[in-house]
C-alpha cells in the first residue's frame, strides 16, 4: 500500500491505532503511527474540539513526510452524566490517578449510571484542516468486565450492543458501534467526495 493511501496518526496509544487501522482497512486506507519519539503537549481546555485543533496544528508542524494522504489526531473522553460530564477531557488523567476501579467506587449507590464516549478526530488533508465527531452512549457497569480494549472499555456498556462491555467485545465488534468508528465514518463520507473533486490527486482512476 503506497504512502498516498496512508494516514499518519499522531498518538502513542496502540489501541487507538489498531482500531483506526481496522476501521479504515476495508476502504484501502492504511494507518500508521507517527514517530514515537515526538510528543505533543496538550493544552488545558474543557472542550474536545479545542484540544483536537491544537493537536492538529502541532502535528502538522512536526510532519515532514511527503505524499501521504493525511495527518490525523484525536481527542476523546469518557463523559458520566451524574458528574455533569466529568471526567470528559480529563479522562486520561483520571484513568492514571483513580483508575477504573476508582470511577466505579465513585458511583456506588448512584442510580444514574448513564455515560458516553465522545471523540473529535482532526484531519489535515488536501491542505485543509477538517474535524469529525463521534459519540457512543451507554451505561457504566457495576464491575470491571472483559480483557480487551483499553481505558474505560471494561466498565462501559454501549446502548447499541448486547449487554457486554467494550472490553468483552473483540476489535471487530467494538468497531461496529464505537465513537471512533462514527467519527471515522464521517471522515470517510467526506473522503468519498474529496476523491471526486477536480482538484484532488485522489480521484478514481488517477
Amino acid at each position: 500500500m503506497g504512502d498516498e493511501n496512508t494516514i499518519l496518526f499522531f498518538t502513542s496509544n496502540k489501541g487507538k491505532i489498531a482500531e483506526a487501522k481496522a476501521i479504515l482497512k476495508p476502504y484501502g486506507i492504511n494507518v500508521e503511527p507517527f514517530d514515537s519519539l515526538i510528543e505533543i503537549n496538550e493544552i488545558q481546555s474543557a472542550n474536545l474540539e479545542d484540544v483536537a485543533a491544537d493537536k492538529l496544528t502541532k502535528a502538522i508542524a512536526n510532519n515532514h513526510s511527503r505524499n501521504i494522504l493525511a495527518v490525523m489526531v484525536e481527542d476523546a473522553g469518557f463523559f458520566i452524566d451524574e458528574f455533569e460530564g466529568f471526567p470528559g477531557v480529563y479522562s486520561s488523567y483520571v484513568h492514571k490517578t483513580l483508575g477504573i476501579n476508582g470511577v466505579l467506587r465513585s458511583l456506588v449507590g448512584i442510580e444514574n449510571r448513564c455515560a458516553s464516549f465522545r471523540c473529535v478526530i482532526g484531519m489535515h488533508i488536501g491542505r485543509r484542516n477538517l474535524f469529525f465527531t463521534g459519540e457512543c452512549k451507554g451505561t457504566v457497569s457495576s464491575e470491571v468486565r472483559g480483557k480487551n480494549g483499553f481505558g474505560y472499555d471494561p466498565i462501559f456498556i454501549p446502548n447499541e450492543g448486547d449487554g457486554r462491555t467494550f472490553a468483552e467485545m473483540n476489535l471487530e465488534e467494538k468497531g461496529q458501534i464505537s465513537h471512533r468508528t462514527k467519527a471515522i465514518d464521517a471522515f470517510k463520507a467526506h473522503f468519498d467526495e474529496f476523491k471526486q473533486s477536480p482538484t484532488s490527486n485522489h480521484r478514481n482512476g488517477s
